[in-house]
C-alpha cells in the first residue's frame, strides 16, 4: 500500500482541505439525465424525532451461484448478501427473524455495542440461546451512539459463510454530519471470499486430523454478491457452473462517491484498489478519521472503511481490485486471488474495462505485492479519529493474551488457543443467563473474564509472536489501537500510538507481532473477543469478558430471550458440522482446498 500524504499532519490537513474544495468544484448537480441505469435507493428520510425501523426476515434454505458455480446456500428473504439495515442515529432497530430452517441460528450485529440492550448481542453461549427451528425472535436495540458502516451475520455454526450477511448503514444527522459536503453519493462495496461447498462437508475434512490444522481455502471471491468463475476449473467437476456477471458499479464523471467497504470474508484479506483513482479514507469500523488519501486499502475479515472516490479522470471504464492476501493463508490449488468488478462512467460503454493494476509484472518470477500488503492493517500512526479523544490510562487490567495453535493429543486435532485456553462453551448455557446466579462459576473452557469496576481501564496485548495473521474482534466496544508491530511488545520500551489513537472494533494482529488495545469498563454485558477468521472461531480462538456483572444481573433478561433457553439442543446434536446439505456424505472425500495440507498457523 502506497500514500501520497505528506508526513506532517499541517500539510496533511493543508492537502486534504484543498484536495475537498476542489472536488467540490468539480461535482456537478443531479439532472434530468441522470439514467435508471444509475438511480440508487434512497436512505430513509431524518426526522426529528427517533422512529423505530421494523424488518422482517425469513431465514430459508436456497441455491445460489454468485460465481457461476451452483451450490446450496442459506438465505434472508432469498437475498444475497441479504437486506440492508438503513437506518438514522437514533432510530430504533427492530428485526423479526422467522427461522424456516431446521436447526437453530442466531444474529450478530457486528459494530452495534448493544449498549443497554446485551441480550440481543447473538452469540449463543454468551448472551441469548439460539433461535430454535421452525420458531420466530426479535431482535430490538437501539443506535443513539453509533454512525457509520457495519454489518450483520449469524453467529451460530459458521452459517454467515453459507450465505447469512449483509450491511448496517447508521446515518448521522445533517446538522452532525462533519463530510455531509464531502461526497454527492454512496455506493456499498461487500467483499467476500467464497466456497463451491457448505460448510458441513469444509468442516468435516478440517476439524478432523487429516487437515492437520489448514484452514479451507475458497475458491473465489466476490464484490458485491458477484464473481466470475473458470467452469474449466470447477472441482469436482460435476458441480453445475455457467458464466456469470461481475459487479458493475455505474458512476458520474466528476462526482464524488462514499464507497462503504465491508470484508465479510470467512477467511480472507483484500487488497482494495480501483485503477486509476485514489481513495480519501474517512471513516474506519464507524469511526470518522481525519481524512487520509491512499492508493489502496488493505481490509481483514470483520472490518470496514469508507473512502472517498472522485471521478474525475476519463470516460471509461476501470476495474475495481480486490486482491487476497494469499501471504497470510494456506495454499490454494484452485483459486484465482485477484477479483474484480467494474466502475463504470455514464457514456463509456458496458465493454470490459482495459485499465491496468498498479502492479504489472516485468517476468513470471514476479509475485503481486498485493498478496502480502492485504495482510496488514492502515498504517495505525497515520489513522486518527475526527474526532480527538485522550488515551485511555491509567491501565487499571492488564492481560497478556498469547495465539497459539496446537495438536490436541486425544484427538490429535489441531485447535487454537488463547493463553492455552481453547474455547468450548454451551449454547443453550449462556454466560449471561449463569451471571443471574451471583455464585455462579464458569468453567476453565468458557474462557471467562470478569470485569467489575465501571471506569476500569482494560489493555488487551494480543501476542501473536509465533503465528500468522488474525482479525480480533471485540464485542460490546468500540476499541483504542495503541500500538501494532512485529516482534513482542515490551511495556515502556514500544512505540504506542499515544495522540489520539485510532478507535476501531475489529484489528489485525500481524504475522509474528502484536496489537495492543483498551477500553473503558462502561458496558453490562457478556463480550466475545475473538479471531474473525471465522474457521478458528470453530477451532476456539474465543474468550468472553463478563462486564459489570452485578449490574447485569441487576438489568435482568427479557422473558422473550430466556425463552429461548427453554428449548433444549435438538437430538444428535453436534457442535462444529456446519450446513450439511440435503443429501451430502457425511464421510467427505477429501477436497480440492486440503491439497497438500500443512499446518499454516
Amino acid at each position: 500500500m502506497q500514500t501520497t500524504s505528506p508526513s506532517s499532519w499541517l500539510w496533511r490537513s493543508i492537502t486534504i482541505a484543498i484536495l475537498l474544495s476542489l472536488t467540490l468544484l468539480l461535482s456537478t448537480p443531479l439532472t434530468n439525465s441522470f439514467t435508471p441505469a444509475l438511480a440508487h435507493a434512497q436512505p430513509p428520510p431524518f426526522t426529528d424525532t427517533p422512529r423505530n425501523r421494523i424488518f422482517f426476515w425469513k431465514v430459508t434454505y436456497s441455491t445460489l451461484a454468485p460465481d457461476g458455480v451452483t451450490r446450496p446456500v442459506i438465505l434472508v428473504n432469498e437475498k444475497y448478501p441479504g437486506p440492508k439495515i438503513e437506518v438514522n442515529r437514533g432510530d430504533y432497530v427492530t428485526v423479526v427473524v422467522e427461522n424456516a430452517l431446521d436447526v437453530p441460528t442466531s444474529f450478530h450485529w457486528h459494530g452495534m455495542t448493544m449498549r443497554d440492550d446485551p441480550w440481543y448481542d447473538g452469540v449463543p453461549g454468551m448472551n441469548q440461546c439460539p433461535i430454535p427451528a421452525g420458531t420466530n425472535f426479535t431482535y430490538a436495540f437501539g443506535t443513539d451512539n453509533i454512525v457509520g458502516t457495519h454489518w450483520w451475520h449469524a453467529h451460530f455454526e459458521n452459517q454467515y459463510i453459507d450465505g447469512l450477511v449483509g450491511v448496517i448503514t447508521i446515518r448521522e444527522p445533517p446538522a452532525t454530519d462533519p463530510f455531509l459536503h464531502a461526497y454527492d453519493e454512496e455506493r456499498n462495496v461487500i467483499l467476500t471470499d467464497w466456497y463451491h461447498q457448505a460448510t458441513g462437508p469444509l468442516l468435516q475434512k478440517y476439524m478432523s486430523p487429516a487437515s492437520r490444522g489448514m484452514e479451507p481455502v475458497p475458491n473465489s471471491g466476490l464484490i458485491n454478491g458477484k464473481g466470475s468463475f473458470n467452469c474449466s476449473n470447477v472441482i469436482p467437476a460435476d458441480l453445475p457452473c455457467a458464466p456469470s456477471e461481475r459487479a458493475v458499479i455505474h458512476v458520474l464523471a466528476n462526482r464524488r462517491y462514499r464507497l462503504r467497504i465491508i470484508n465479510t470474508s470467512a477467511a480472507a484479506p483484500f487488497l482494495f484498489s480501483v485503477d486509476g483513482h485514489q481513495l480519501l479514507v474517512i471513516e474506519a469500523d464507524g469511526t470518522y478519521l481525519n481524512p487520509y488519501l491512499v492508493d489502496s486499502i488493505p481490509i481483514n475479515s470483520g472490518q470496514r472503511y469508507s473512502a472517498i472516490l472522485v471521478t474525475n479522470q476519463d470516460v471509461a471504464n476501470y476495474w475495481m481490485r480486490a486482491e487476497m492476501g494469499t501471504e497470510c493463508m494456506p495454499p490454494g490449488t484452485n483459486l484465482d486471488p485477484v477479483v474484480l468488478g467494474e466502475i463504470r462512467y455514464q457514456g463509456a460503454g458496458i465493454a470490459p474495462p482495459t485499465s491496468v493494476g498498479r502492479f504489472v509484472p516485468t517476468s513470471p518470477k514476479d509475485v503481486n505485492p498485493a498478496f502480502s500488503a492485504a495482510c496488514q492493517d492502515l498504517d495505525l500512526f497515520a489513522l486518527h479519529p475526527l474526532k480527538p479523544e485522550p488515551i485511555l490510562e491509567p491501565i487499571s487490567n492488564n492481560y497478556d493474551i498469547k495465539i497459539s495453535f496446537k495438536t490436541d493429543g486425544q484427538d490429535h486435532i489441531v485447535r487454537g488457543y488463547l493463553n492455552d485456553i481453547t474455547f468450548d462453551g454451551n449454547p443453550w448455557n449462556p454466560t449471561i443467563v449463569q451471571n443471574l446466579n451471583d455464585a455462579a462459576e464458569y468453567s476453565v473452557q468458557e474462557h471467562v473474564m470478569r470485569l467489575d469496576r465501571r471506569g476500569a481501564v482494560v489493555q488487551i496485548i494480543l501476542d501473536n509472536s509465533r503465528g500468522g495473521e488474525h482479525p480480533f474482534h471485540l464485542h460490546g466496544h468500540t476499541f483504542q489501537v495503541v500500538a501494532q508491530g512485529l516482534g513482542v511488545y515490551e511495556e515502556g520500551k514500544t512505540p504506542i500510538n499515544t495522540i489520539n489513537p485510532l478507535r476501531r472494533d475489529t484489528a489485525t494482529v500481524p504475522k509474528h507481532g502484536f496489537t495492543v488495545i483498551r477500553f473503558k469498563v462502561d458496558n453490562p454485558g457478556v463480550w466475545a473477543l475473538h479471531c474473525h477468521i471465522e474457521w478458528h472461531v470453530t477451532t476456539g480462538l474465543v474468550m468472553q469478558f463478563l462486564e459489570l456483572p452485578d449490574e447485569l444481573r441487576a438489568m435482568g433478561i427479557p422473558k422473550h430471550v430466556a425463552k429461548l433457553c427453554e428449548t433444549p439442543a435438538p437430538a444428535g446434536f453436534k457442535a462444529n458440522t456446519g450446513f450439511m446439505p440435503a443429501g451430502a456424505k457425511r464421510q467427505a472425500p477429501a477436497v480440492a482446498a486440503f491439497a497438500n495440507a500443512t499446518h499454516f498457523h
